[in-house]
């Protein structure tokens, strides 16, 4: 016995979905270190070989001083404070932008690139965060 056409579609409107959108995707990784940390250990894993490379961008100063700062970032986050946290993490991930985001881009070399676009994206998803606090979105 087929069920009409009609029975399936009313059926398929009452069915709840269940996808997040990208949007609150983002808003629920604004409130975890993760991100953060994502990147911190990627300036981490970037030091030794900034080492063996003279004219190489970042320097392993910079790496390890973002990179500190970072992890930190994430510390504050993970400590209760997302909105303090957000702010701290995207004002470093912007002046990581601003000291190596041109080289990074200019030198062609994927790693730098990356490390240059991974700063650009903490800034956005972490300064959504400070400048436009959600109060539903701070308690997830």
């Amino acid at each position: 016995m087929a069920v009409p056409d009609s029975d399936i579609t009313s059926e398929m409107d009452y069915m709840p979905v269940t996808r997040s959108s990208y949007g609150e995707m983002l808003s629920r990784l604004a409130v975890t270190p993760y991100p953060a940390w994502g990147f911190a250990a990627s300036l981490f894993a970037t030091t030794p070989h900034a080492y063996r490379l003279p004219l190489y961008t970042p320097r392993p100063l910079s790496c390890m001083g973002f990179g500190t700062a970072m992890a930190l970032g994430g510390y504050i986050i993970l400590d209760d404070d997302p909105i303090n946290g957000a702010g701290f993490a995207s004002a470093w991930s912007i002046l990581y932008c601003m000291a190596n985001g041109r080289r990074g881009i200019t030198q062609l070399k994927p790693w730098p690139a990356m490390l240059s676009l991974g700063a650009a994206a903490n800034a956005l998803v972490y300064g959504r965060e400070f400048f436009f606090p959600d109060s539903e979105r701070t308690k997830l």
